[in-house]
């Protein structure tokens, strides 16, 4: 069994989000928690602005899924300290629907800026880190895998992000609606990933006076250097605020980057008002923040409707992606089904050459016990391949090749080592 925890921007406003954000170490501290109390085989947590997935493996375990289902998600509120109800704000899913989101989710179809490629990295570092800290499991490990196959060969078949806008460019689009950007002052603050194409968009805009800020002083300077532009070392970032129109925030912080006294010494200072837009999940400004005269916030919520116009450029293209999902769905459905079977397989052919083996009478060609004779060890083995083979198949076929679960069932428990 595979198991799917989505709390996503379908869902769960940025307010629940935030809250089930994880940082490595907890990645890390909830691995070991479900692999200690709930015997959880392997764990994928994928934590982005828009999404918190969990993706845990328990093979073997049939008719159980609601169970396991239950425990994990118990273990999840409790490992956040969330009190109220999660059920209004999450995806649950198991087996063959985990593995067609995930298909969905590296194509881009689950991302609210439709064909987006920045997913695409940001799985990429999950399963990296899954793999390296040994929390994947076999059927988790294969599937990813089958998902970035199908992944490239959607964006390369199709053109679903064929100028795909990114967060960054839903931004800027925000700021095109209120302002001239080529007469304002503008203020970007981070230089990572979504702080470099946010810069990149205003100056293909026309923004004529750029500044950007980081905590690492030298990588605001690099971005600077790319762009011709200003860079400030970050403990100016307050009193730079008086003299911008709008400041974009997309830093790592997971706490608010100014209080609301900070920005109301601000706005002391100034006439005009100031439009903040925060990029970023958890916020890098508290919603607080919005209340104050004179200030306009935006969060990452608030770029829907640019999100709307990018999907309807793109439903032809989400129905090709579709039909090839489909196709790849088929191939990983037929492997994961046949390693159902494998414990019944392992089994069937153990216990026939456990009751060969429990024979110790000799040889009449050589006198030695059957467990030391070549000659009959070469036999047995031939025997045991033949025997295990037809009844493989007729297991197969009754069980429709793993996939018909009430038959496998069935099959497992006739066939288990249980004593």
């Amino acid at each position: 069994m595979i198991g799917l925890i989505s709390i996503n921007y379908k869902h769960a406003p940025l307010d629940i989000r935030e809250q089930f954000d994880f940082t490595d170490d907890q990645k890390l501290n909830f691995h070991h928690i479900l692999k200690r109390n709930h015997k959880v085989e392997g764990l994928m947590i994928l934590s982005t602005c828009n999404r918190t997935e969990i993706y845990f493996e328990y093979e073997n375990h049939i008719g159980h899924e609601s169970k396991l289902m239950h425990a994990v998600l118990k273990a999840l509120v409790d490992f956040k300290s969330f009190n109220e109800s999660l059920s209004p704000y999450l995806e649950k899913k198991t087996n063959k629907d985990v593995t067609e989101h995930i298909f969905r989710v590296i194509a881009g179809l689950e991302s609210m800026i439709v064909g987006e490629y920045q997913i695409v990295e940001q799985l990429k570092d999950a399963y990296n880190f899954a793999e390296n800290k040994k929390m994947l499991g076999p059927i988790i490990s294969r599937m990813v895998q089958k998902a970035f196959e199908t992944g490239k060969y959607i964006r390369t078949h199709t053109n679903i992000d064929k100028g795909a806008i990114s967060v960054s460019y839903a931004a800027i689009e925000k700021v095109a609606q209120n302002f001239d950007i080529s007469k304002i002052k503008t203020l970007c603050v981070g230089a990572g990933e979504t702080g470099a194409l946010t810069v990149q968009y205003l100056d293909k805009k026309g923004c004529k006076d750029i500044t950007v800020t980081n905590r690492t002083f030298s990588k605001a300077a690099e971005l600077a250097n790319q762009f011709n532009i200003k860079a400030i070392p970050f403990q100016e970032l307050k009193t730079s605020l008086s003299e911008v129109d709008v400041a974009l925030f997309s830093t790592a912080s997971k706490k608010s980057l100014l209080t609301i006294e900070d920005v109301k010494k601000v706005m002391l200072t100034r006439e005009k008002e100031i439009l903040f837009i925060d990029m970023c999940v958890p916020r890098n400004l508290s919603k607080e923040i919005g209340d104050i005269d004179g200030i306009s916030l935006v969060n990452i919520d608030g770029l829907k409707d640019m999100v709307n116009t990018n999907y309807n450029k793109r439903k032809s293209e989400v129905i090709k992606a579709e039909n090839f999902i489909a196709d790849f769905l088929i191939e990983f459905e037929d492997w994961a089904s046949s390693r159902q079977l494998r414990p019944s397989i392992l089994s069937l052919k153990n216990q026939f050459d456990e009751l060969i083996d429990s024979d110790t009478e000799k040889c009449i060609c050589c006198n030695k016990s059957l467990k030391n004779c070549e000659q009959f060890s070469h036999y047995q083995s031939r025997l045991s391949k033949k025997f295990a083979g037809r009844l493989i198949q007729q297991i197969k076929k009754v069980s429709n090749h793993g996939k018909n679960e009430q038959a496998l069932e069935i099959i497992n428990q006739i066939f288990s080592d249980d004593k």
